[in-house]
């Protein structure tokens, strides 16, 4: 339901515009007397001390280092909590909420204002390293990186089946100059675009160029279509198998768009290592209780250690699109411009609202008052399914899906926080929802090295907190700094409100 990539050539020069030659490396730092909470850890640890030399972490313990430059390098953390930055395995980077191409264009000084301040808001909710999931260029990657205040960005390949999902979204020919990492289907070689070479789009050639780009992982997808576009092609097993087989050669784990029955056995079969969706398209249309066949696909998820992210609030970035009082949130103002919100409200910012209320459903439910009963069973059945795969010790992985659609209701960073408020209302502790969005995730993409824990030889991409993570979510509303790479970052200066 979305058309990232057609935004990559205005946002490569966007982010030409904003970059600097990135942070300075940082002196010494010396955090003193803070109580770290890490998810390797069972518990908090008694205060200690952690010093951060050149953005790494080089010693944890009680004993006061030497040489500190001065009064400025030290963080008093008494009574405070240090935590590892947060890491949201879902974002589209390219992409405003709610902006198209064409918007851009026509209100140049509001995307540049928002563009500058996405990157903060991310930081401001404490997610101090993102993935996009859908990158073919990674020239956008690279000019991201590059910007003086922002997370530190990775990505997945992108590779459909070639004119499949979300391909379909993008005009002929400009979706295989965007998409260049598309798979090549031998069952419709007929179809297949003129002036590119099959041998160069096996699963082999495109994860060989993929990751010689600096890919950390595979996306790929199982996406039949939507109401008005159905039918749209599918891979076969044997593609994906052999996708994942060239992938894991390389160790880069594959991540597929599955957000239904169909799909997720698909994946299974195929031997893909995560599922980007809940499953929320079920075969009996008249339930929201676990079905027998369901729960066999969980039980699966469980038993194959498949990491499973539920992005819930992909289905409420449609729903909240509608929601009268939604602009008027006191959330907005930290991580969007007024500028834009003042945009969202107009005639023309309320262009995929209204392509909405052209589906009979959404009018009738519009017509009759019912807003919130929007995607209602599909948020039923994967906060259903996600009790159950928590319940089981299922592998978790957080991710947003930062925008999900041409939606102003999935504004960055503080679209990952209400992720975390609907993983919660699905019984997952604030525990198991801390590893999900640190060590889980470093882990799945082979960070574990470098982020995801407060360890000495990790990157100090660093929380400091007025409450505990471990026990309280509500804590990531409760951040005082955010540390990146060494460098402090206080959070009330990445708020929008600073216009920075």
């Amino acid at each position: 339901m979305r058309a990232h990539a057609i935004t990559v050539g205005l946002v490569i020069a966007a982010l030409g515009c904003l970059a600097s030659a990135g942070a300075a490396a940082a002196d010494d730092l010396l955090i003193k007397n803070v109580t770290i909470v890490s998810p390797e850890r069972e518990a908090p640890s008694a205060a200690t001390n952690v010093l951060v030399r050149d953005g790494r972490i080089v010693a944890i313990g009680r004993e006061l280092p030497q040489g500190i430059h001065g009064s400025d390098d030290v963080i008093d953390g008494t009574g405070r909590y240090l935590a590892p930055g947060l890491i949201d395995a879902h974002t589209h980077l390219s992409d405003i909420p709610g902006m198209t191409f064409e918007h851009e264009l026509a209100h140049p000084d509001i995307a540049r204002e928002t563009r500058r301040q996405i990157p903060r808001s991310y930081l401001y909710y404490g997610f101090t390293s993102v993935v996009d999931m859908m990158a073919g260029q990674p020239d956008v990657i690279a000019r991201w990186n590059d910007l003086d205040v922002r997370p530190h960005a990775y990505f997945c390949g992108a590779a459909p089946v070639f004119d499949g999902y979300p391909m379909n979204f993008v005009p002929k020919p400009f979706r295989y100059r965007i998409t260049p990492y598309f798979l090549f289907d031998e069952a419709r070689a007929d179809e297949f675009p003129a002036g590119f070479a099959p041998t160069e789009h096996t699963p082999e050639a495109v994860v060989k160029r993929m990751h010689g780009d600096g890919a950390v992982c595979v996306k790929t997808t199982f996406e039949g279509g939507f109401p008005g576009q159905e039918n749209l092609p599918l891979p076969s097993e044997r593609i994906i198998r052999d996708l994942v087989a060239a992938a894991h050669a390389r160790g880069m784990p594959v991540l597929l768009h599955a957000n239904s029955q169909s799909a997720q056995t698909f994946g299974l079969a195929a031997g893909v290592d995560a599922f980007v969706h809940g499953i929320w398209r079920w075969d009996d249309p008249g339930t929201t209780g676990l079905t027998a066949d369901v729960t066999k696909i969980l039980d699966a998820i469980v038993h194959g250690d498949i990491a499973w992210q539920p992005t819930i609030q992909v289905l409420y970035g449609e729903r909240d699109l509608h929601d009268p009082d939604y602009l008027s949130s006191p959330e907005l103002r930290h991580v969007l411009p007024k500028a834009i919100v003042d945009w969202y409200g107009t005639e023309d910012g309320q262009w995929f609202a209204s392509r909405m209320r052209d589906n009979p459903g959404v009018a009738r439910a519009l017509e009759d008052g019912h807003w919130e009963d929007l995607d209602a069973v599909p948020i039923a059945r994967v906060t259903e399914a996600l009790s159950y795969l928590a319940s089981r010790g299922a592998r978790l992985s957080f991710g947003s899906d930062t925008p999900s659609a041409p939606t102003y209701a999935n504004p960055p960073g503080l679209n990952g926080r209400l992720e975390m408020r609907r993983w919660l209302e699905a019984g997952v502790t604030p525990m198991r929802l801390f590893r999900a969005a640190t060590i889980v995730n470093a882990e799945l993409f082979g960070l574990q090295d470098v982020i995801g824990t407060v360890e000495e030889g990790k990157r100090a991409d660093l929380l400091v907190m007025t409450r505990n993570p471990m026990e309280d979510a509500s804590a990531f509303d409760g951040i005082d700094i955010v540390i990146l790479e060494g460098r402090v970052l206080r959070r009330s200066d990445l708020s929008a409100e600073n216009g920075q």
